[in-house]
């Protein structure tokens, strides 16, 4: 037995296909962006991380000269307040912050642009003689 099919069912069929194929064309587009997007999000998330790093850097630096300040900031338990310069450029913004918590002086950076951040701490303890600050660990 022949099968034939009328111009009705043929032309239903063919029309879904050209449905699915742009269905198809629009996933695909949107897979693209989203893949672009994670892309772009890494890259931005490598440049603040550097940003904060820098910074976190520059202010252990210079505060690592200034012992008597660290030791006012472990004795009298001072909360985490911005200090130095906050670095700004076409990557993002940075703050740094310093504090005492758990008997150690927290150096704390946090880099942002829209809305990715990146943070970077440095934990300084004093040595055992008590005379100055050693770096503990980076986060």
């Amino acid at each position: 037995m022949l099968m034939t099919q009328d111009r009705g069912s043929i032309s239903i069929t063919a029309i879904i296909l050209i449905f699915s194929a742009s269905l198809l064309m629009v996933a695909l587009g949107q897979l693209n962006y989203l893949e672009h997007k994670v892309l772009d999000n890494s890259i931005a998330q490598k440049q603040l991380r550097q940003i904060a790093e820098f910074a976190v850097q520059r202010e252990y630096d210079r505060l690592v000269q200034d012992q008597d300040f660290l030791k006012s900031v472990l004795m009298e338990s001072r909360p985490m307040e911005p200090t130095g310069d906050v670095l700004e450029n076409e990557q993002g913004q940075c703050h740094v912050f310093v504090g005492e918590k758990n008997g150690q002086v927290i150096i704390w950076a946090v880099a942002e642009r829209g809305n990715s951040k990146a943070q970077v701490s440095y934990s300084l303890v004093l040595d055992e003689e008590g005379d100055k600050f050693v770096l503990k660990g980076m986060f």
